[in-house]
């Protein structure tokens, strides 16, 4: 015969208590079912936990010693329940987020940082991922919130992935802080076709590569690319150097400080969006209040 914490409950308070009648109205239950409780979980150890006498009940001392333990498995019965009722609203557990390294990950990043100052129990995973990255690593399991950086319009993400928008901004031209441009309060596009242009690799992200390409033609010239570098930063680097001439994000402003001066461009330039995707059949717990963190969240500067 095998016993349940309730039977654990009812030793614990007749052992307590000393008393049936008053163990039966602490549990709120008829004393005979106490009882038959008690007789049962005896049944069940095979020895008397109780020495019942005509006037007074008193513990064995098989009782006594299994009174320790009964508390103790009752007090991490209570913890379990709770871990589970806390990992059910999302207060513990795991949480998986992929980023793509771009200085327009920041509003991304700070969302994260803010969801873990409120819910520090949950584990918050991060991954980098490569620049062109998507949806595929939420289709692959990998993570179940990512960030990217897109220039357009989000297409070809599959019906099951939910899209945020945290914020958009424009590219402007990053160029050394002694250029004659660097004072201008904007400047055509077309006025740097002599310059030299230090581009991120193209196969990072060819959409990338092929914007900034397209972006140039369209002011009328065709870039003569001197540098290629793997970062914005060291973009800027080059910049910094006299090395040539490039086209950012503005967030990027907060990368370099005198060396490099950035000057908006007059006219149409790319739009790079900030946008959160997940997997809009994606009901774990942690996600869910992910979602709501983000969702509150302020205007978001870039």
């Amino acid at each position: 015969m095998s016993f349940d914490l309730r039977h654990l409950e009812g030793f614990v308070a007749v052992a307590e208590e000393l008393h049936f009648g008053r163990a039966a109205a602490r549990l709120h239950i008829a004393q005979p079912a106490l009882s038959q409780q008690i007789q049962r979980l005896e049944g069940s150890l095979g020895v008397d936990l109780l020495i019942r006498e005509r006037r007074r009940t008193q513990l064995s001392e098989a009782g006594r010693a299994f009174l320790i333990e009964a508390r103790r498995t009752l007090a991490q019965a209570e913890i379990a329940r709770t871990v589970a009722r806390r990992a059910g609203r999302g207060e513990l557990g795991r949480l998986r987020g992929g980023y793509v390294p771009t200085t327009s990950s920041k509003p991304f990043l700070a969302i994260l940082a803010d969801f873990q100052r409120r819910y520090p129990k949950v584990q918050v995973e991060l991954r980098e991922l490569p620049l062109g990255s998507l949806a595929a690593p939420l289709h692959d399991d990998v993570v179940d919130v990512t960030f990217v950086a897109r220039l357009g319009e989000i297409t070809c993400l599959g019906p099951d992935i939910a899209v945020h928008e945290l914020s958009a901004e424009h590219f402007m031209a990053a160029i050394p802080a002694g250029h004659s441009l660097a004072r201008e309060p904007e400047i055509e596009l077309g006025r740097l076709a002599q310059e030299d242009f230090v581009m991120l690799a193209p196969e990072l992200c060819t959409e990338w590569h092929e914007t900034m390409i397209n972006t140039c033609e369209l002011a009328g010239f065709a870039p003569r690319i001197t540098h290629h570098a793997r970062e914005i930063s060291t973009q800027l680097m080059f910049v910094a150097a006299g090395l040539g001439v490039t086209l950012v994000p503005a967030s990027a402003q907060a990368l370099r400080g005198q060396d490099v001066a950035f000057v908006p461009l007059a006219g149409p330039s790319p739009r790079i969006t900030s946008t959160v995707l997940w997997r809009a059949r994606n009901d774990i717990p942690v996600l869910r209040r992910f979602l709501d963190v983000m969702a509150y969240q302020p205007d978001i500067e870039p």
